[in-house]
């Protein structure tokens, strides 16, 4: 069975475990060693003070690799032997262990450890000790992953102000901390804060580097996508168009580096305008056309982009040459995962999520997430067929009639076999939607 990426209604959700994800790794415990290599399992009887290297770097591994649970005996067995004598790592190993805690959902063990260390290094170093940064982040997180997204707030508030007083106020330093602090705005219903947070981190770049370095393209490319998964694609895409104007100033109108900004224009173009406005489409194929030695991965995603438009357009044949060239394109890679990845499954190209109550509503009131789950088949030509909602929820059934609706009337590019397109059955689509907790107040809207 195939498996389309989730989506949701005002995609938050998904944002705020984007941000989650991609925040995760802590400067302060990198990966250091094949974590399938290392022994964890040291009884404390014979643990001894040489050992406490080696297992820090076996708890550090398995952090770099996410394998938390793998991580827990390590970390514990570091603290629980220093508990008569400390070394001066000790605030370190009570925060790490705190962290694989925090990533286990132990929120209570979690915030026991990181407050510990966080006092312990407010004493030796001062409250404001740029080493409490990420220990007040991991707490923050620990919180998000517990659902106290309020004290989430408080506590990475807490580390952004140090950030500040030690690195400058527009430091670029505090983005993974703006991050999470945009996660738990989300988690509080609260999408103007969460926004605002990341124009902040978006700002500090451009304060710091000024507004055409190319230092600031890898920040408007993350709130460009904020907007997109928050469904402001107009928003997105003046952040794309932001950095394809700094690129052509600096490296001219025909470089194969327009690529990249130029294929999330035209996507959010085809989603809005349904293929209506060609302009950036027909620059798109221009600058492929010129730039036949490009990065072969540029080459296919953007090759990919034109079929998708074609697709939408309903030129059925020019979507097909265009999908092969991108096969042929990402195939001359020795890697074989990026046309696996992008081939494997039907993609939504055109789809536009409906409005919940929730998402119509300025107004904050309690709600809550619920799920749809819709199955469908798509043709060869990118079309979907025989839709039928699988979820069986009361609370939702208006919304997904509407999904449903929608959905019949949204392309996909289809999936290749070897760059010809083929029809796929039971593609499955998860869609996470705002609901307000009293349905009645649901069934009034």
């Amino acid at each position: 069975m195939a498996s389309l990426p989730r989506t949701t209604s005002t995609r938050a959700a998904r944002v705020a475990l984007t941000l989650m994800v991609a925040a995760t790794s802590w400067c302060a415990w990198p990966a250091s060693a094949n974590a399938q290599e290392l022994v964890t399992d040291v009884p404390l009887r014979d643990l001894q003070d040489s050992s406490l290297p080696s297992l820090r770097r076996t708890r550090d591994a398995f952090i770099g690799v996410r394998d938390f649970s793998a991580a827990l005996n390590p970390a514990a067995a570091i603290v629980d032997a220093q508990r008569d004598r400390r070394e001066p790592e000790y605030p370190a190993d009570l925060a790490a262990l705190g962290l694989v805690q925090g990533e286990l959902r132990d929120t209570e063990e979690a915030e026991t450890n990181l407050v510990e260390a966080i006092e312990i290094v407010a004493q030796s170093e001062g409250e404001y000790s740029p080493t409490l940064i990420e220990y007040y982040r991991g707490l923050g997180r620990t919180y998000i992953r517990g659902g106290q997204y309020q004290r989430a707030v408080v506590t990475l508030e807490q580390a952004q102000h140090i950030s500040q007083r030690h690195f400058g106020l527009f430091n670029v330093e505090q983005s993974p901390v703006l991050d999470d602090i945009t996660t738990a705005y989300l988690g509080l219903g609260d999408t103007i804060e969460a926004r605002n947070v990341q124009v902040e981190r978006l700002d500090n770049a451009v304060r710091r580097f000024g507004a055409a370095d190319p230092r600031v393209i890898p920040f408007r490319y993350t709130l460009g996508k904020y907007y997109e998964q928050s469904r402001l694609p107009e928003s997105a895409r003046e952040q794309y168009v932001e950095v394809l104007k700094a690129q052509e100033t600096r490296l001219g109108l025909g470089d194969a580096a327009l690529l990249a900004p130029l294929r999330e224009v035209v996507a959010l173009d085809l989603l809005v305008a349904q293929a209506t406005d060609a302009t950036q489409r027909d620059r798109l194929a221009a600058l492929v056309d010129g730039n036949p030695d490009a990065d072969a991965t540029e080459r296919g995603l953007s090759l990919a982009a034109l079929g998708d438009w074609a697709t939408v357009a309903g030129d059925t044949p020019t979507a097909r040459s265009y999908y092969q060239q991108a096969w042929n394109a990402l195939g001359t890679r020795a890697d074989r995962d990026t046309v696996r990845r992008l081939f494997a499954a039907p993609v939504m190209l055109d789809f536009i999520a409906p409005l919940s109550p929730v998402d119509r509503n300025e107004r904050r009131r309690p709600y809550t997430w619920a799920e749809i789950v819709l199955e469908f088949d798509v043709s060869a030509d990118g079309l979907p067929a025989d839709v039928r909602v699988v979820t069986r929820d009361e609370s939702t059934a208006t919304l997904q009639q509407r999904y449903s609706r929608r959905l019949r009337e949204t392309h996909f590019r289809p999936r290749l076999v070897d760059g010809e397109t083929v029809a796929t059955t039971n593609v499955r689509s998860t869609h996470y939607v705002r609901r307000y907790v009293n349905r009645n107040e649901e069934e009034s809207e």
